[in-house]
């Protein structure tokens, strides 16, 4: 039953008019309802013990007015209660419920449309509910967004020419919170407008200058999101799954790559977690630069969709959460895990096949990003992560998660964790799991009791700080004995510890038992010994000393005493193009100073960003030899750029606070300044960026300094 038959069937025409009577009970407009996680967040507001079990969904969607409107016939498992409340959008208006061919009273209040039910559905476990209703969606859409810390820019639900993103969030359609269901949805838009939902695709056409698509979601879902837009539809299979692109035309020649790649991820996974939990996979182009995950397709942004990574790196990521987030749930009232899981069978994933080094350098980011982009004000233990909202967010709950089932792993062995994986992938499959589930499964898998590795990763916030004390290496007889000890700051961390003694034509490895505040460890080696490591595959997630952090981008992103500097004889256009990179970084409301009124002595203490070169001595310390600059421009590398389309972002050493950042932002012209403005926040881990016209040209990482994990012998072998 398309939309028009459904409306009609019901009596209120193809569109839907709207009553604002109220007395009657029709018509009244709903207050706002919030959603998070599809979990209704109204102060103290009960839904009762009803659910919804099916929804049989039908809307058309009108981009010119920015309108839905729908008839939504549900399945309700009334639990008993003489009165049904729904949630429902604050900008509904409802036209009529109803209930086997009765028409019921309802009102509304605080975002929930309650229904009273007739009496003869008194005892029935089932009935059905028939809400017919219309809702505007107009959430601005960012023409030009800058800044990615929310991957939805506000955005919950609009529907406009270019396209239609309607998540969940949006309250689209009525249901109940906590409800798992299947559904029947079935979409009608002007010709050519196509969507795309969760579940299968059961029909599509154009005809009469409308295009319908119809949907069947069999899986139990918690909540169903919408797009659509002027797509190009292109299908492939991988083996029996269908796969789908939508594409806006310009994009549509990706689509045999996209249709690929996806191939390639699913087979990849279907051999590490079993059978793939859908019908189909979709890749739907979006209007926002995003990167969402959703049952059965991913939703990714123009400009995202065409990045020449994206097909090795973010495309599987989004795969992959077809398993853990989308297929298993998040019980989100005791963390969300899927983020940390899927970059960990994803992004590491790739890292790691690709070579041991790689594997070892995306894990050693990771534990930059959280020393430089997590202060200790926006800390928060695992289980405490719902969704990133910003840098800090995401570096605990993608970064740490990552690393929580990476040392899991270790303990599990590679055996064991795989298994514990796929048991879980099975057993909970359309079900919500927590981080418990997870060590339950690995203790299954292995024997270990994996609790109180649990609680002490998720449920406490921070990292363990290490550090090698009264390292010795003395000669005994043809040999040396390497002796010392590794010490941890309060509060204490269970830890396995590897140590790794890098002698003359070998390496000892052991691995230390630490639990409080010291352990002591001891070699011996009939070769001279050269270092000695803690953590030498960086298989353990810690705090990072500020010497091993070496300056970068992410250093003034994640700064939160930052100074923003404007060099003398800055041009005012240079200047103004050059703020777009404050809000690039979550630093817009930083107050821009004046280097002739900022004293060397007032940067102290603070991290500093300068927008043009410093025209006095001491605001910048001594450059590295890659590192030339002038007034003309500058040289990196050997090579040099005067160009007006040329841009450097470097991070050094702050020139009197050890530990602290002093970045320099240099433009030839303004334009140069708004194109990489843009895209530096895209390289956090990186010392040093060049631009041209907006296309990055070098890049690197300056070499961190001395760690005090890392111990190094003179050529004596004697103790320093």
């Amino acid at each position: 039953m398309t939309y028009s038959q459904a409306a009609e069937k019901i009596g209120i025409g193809p569109s839907i008019r709207v009553s604002r009577r109220g007395p009657s009970g029709h018509g009244i407009r709903l207050g706002k309802v919030v959603f998070v996680f599809g979990s209704l967040l109204l102060g103290g507001f009960s839904w009762g013990g009803s659910v919804v079990t099916h929804h049989d969904l039908a809307v058309r969607l009108d981009p010119k007015t920015h309108t839905l409107t729908g008839v939504d016939i549900l399945t309700v498992r009334p639990d008993g209660e003489a009165t049904i409340a729904l949630a429902l959008s604050e900008d509904a208006f409802v036209e009529k419920v109803f209930s086997q061919g009765r028409v019921l009273p309802f009102s509304f209040a605080a975002g929930s449309l309650r229904i009273a039910l007739p009496p003869e559905t008194s005892g029935k476990e089932e009935i059905p509910l028939t809400v017919a209703y219309r809702i505007p969606f107009r959430d601005r859409v960012p023409e030009d967004p800058l800044n990615t810390d929310d991957p939805g820019y506000g955005v919950r639900g609009t529907i406009r020419e270019r396209g239609t993103f309607l998540s969940d969030a949006a309250a689209w359609y009525p249901g109940i919170p906590g409800s798992i269901f299947t559904f029947r949805l079935r979409v009608e838009g002007p010709e050519g407008y196509e969507a795309v939902t969760a579940g299968t695709l059961a029909r599509r056409e154009t005809a009469g200058g409308i295009t319908r698509s119809e949907w069947e979601g069999r899986e139990p879902l918690d909540a169903i999101s919408l797009s659509a837009g002027p797509y190009r539809v292109r299908e492939g299979a991988s083996g029996e799954t269908k796969l789908y692109t939508f594409f806006y035309p310009e994009s549509e020649a990706l689509s045999e790559k996209y249709l690929s790649a996806v191939d390639r991820y699913l087979d990849l996974y279907r051999g590490i977690f079993g059978p793939y939990p859908f019908g189909k996979f979709a890749v739907v182009e979006n209007f926002l630069p995003t990167g969402y995950g959703f049952p059965s397709y991913t939703l990714l942004g123009s400009t995202v969709l065409r990045l020449p990574f994206l097909l090795e790196t973010s495309l599987g990521h989004e795969v992959a959460h077809s398993w853990w987030g989308n297929g298993v749930r998040v019980d989100s009232a005791r963390g969300n895990w899927s983020e940390g899981l899927t970059t960990y069978v994803a992004d590491h994933l790739y890292k790691e096949r690709a070579s041991p080094r790689e594997g070892r350098d995306y894990r050693q980011k990771i534990l930059r990003d959280f020393r430089t982009l997590v202060p200790a004000e926006e800390d928060l233990p695992l289980a405490s992560f719902t969704g990133r909202d910003s840098p800090a967010s995401r570096a605990i709950g993608y970064g740490k998660g990552a690393m929580v089932f990476h040392m899991a792993r270790r303990i599990a062995g590679e055996e064991a964790f795989w298994k514990g994986l796929r048991h879980v992938a099975r057993e909970k499959l359309f079900r919500e799991a927590s981080w418990e589930d997870f060590g339950k499964a690995f203790q299954r898998e292995s024997g270990i009791d994996f609790s109180p590795f649990f609680r002490q990763w998720v449920y406490r916030p921070g990292a363990p700080v290490l550090a090698l004390k009264e390292v010795t290496a003395e000669q005994a007889g043809t040999g040396w004995r390497v002796s010392g000890k590794i010490v941890q700051e309060e509060p204490f961390y269970d830890l396995r510890i590897p140590l790794r003694l890098i002698a003359e034509g070998k390496s000892l490895d052991a691995v230390l038992h630490l639990a409080a505040g010291e352990v002591p460890f001891a070699f011996s080696t009939d070769t001279m010994p050269r270092k000695l490591v803690v953590d030498p595959e960086t298989d353990l997630f810690r705090r990072l000393d500020s010497s091993e952090i070496p300056p970068t981008v992410n250093g003034i992103r994640g700064s939160t005493n930052l100074l923003v500097v404007a060099a003398r004889g800055l041009p005012d256009d240079v200047r103004e193009a050059s703020k777009l990179l404050l809000a690039a970084i979550g630093k817009e409301k930083i107050p821009i100073l004046r280097e002739e009124e900022t004293p060397r002595s007032r940067i102290a203490g603070h991290d500093v960003l300068y927008l043009g070169l410093p025209q006095e001595k001491g605001y910048l310390p001594p450059l590295p030899g890659e590192l030339a600059l002038s007034a003309g421009g500058f040289t990196i590398e050997g090579k040099a750029y005067e160009a007006p389309g040329d841009s450097l972002f470097v991070a050094l050493p702050h020139p009197s606070d050890g530990g602290r950042v002093a970045a320099l932002f240099l433009s030839r012209s303004p334009d140069a300044a708004s194109l990489a403005a843009r895209k530096i926040p895209h390289y956090g881990k990186y010392s040093y960026l060049v631009f041209s016209q907006g296309t990055n040209r070098a890049k690197g990482i300056w070499p961190p300094g001395s760690s005090p994990t890392v111990h190094e012998f003179p050529p004596a072998g004697t103790s320093r």
